[in-house]
């Protein structure tokens, strides 16, 4: 299962906040045959999902969880997301 650090959802939800659309969070997508990438967007019922303060902020495709289940999203120390 893919882990996702509390610094790194707070950092999902405070850029979704000027959003008011729950219906649409960050969700896990092929960038290229060798990259992932997020794009906001709805969540699919098969995603598994993960929540700060009672809104989806990320949503990872059934698809990818195989690829995703040793990785964890962080955020690193220039302030971004990592996925590692």
């Amino acid at each position: 299962m893919l882990s996702v650090s509390n610094p790194a959802l707070e950092q999902l939800h405070t850029s979704l906040q000027v959003s008011d659309n729950a219906e649409k969070c960050f969700r896990i997508v092929p960038k290229d045959a060798r990259s992932l990438t997020l794009e906001y967007m709805e969540f699919e019922d098969s995603d598994e999902t993960f929540e700060f303060n009672g809104r989806t902020v990320l949503a990872l495709p059934k698809e990818l969880q195989p690829f995703c289940a040793d990785k964890e999203l962080d955020v690193n120390d220039t302030g971004s997301l990592e996925l590692a």
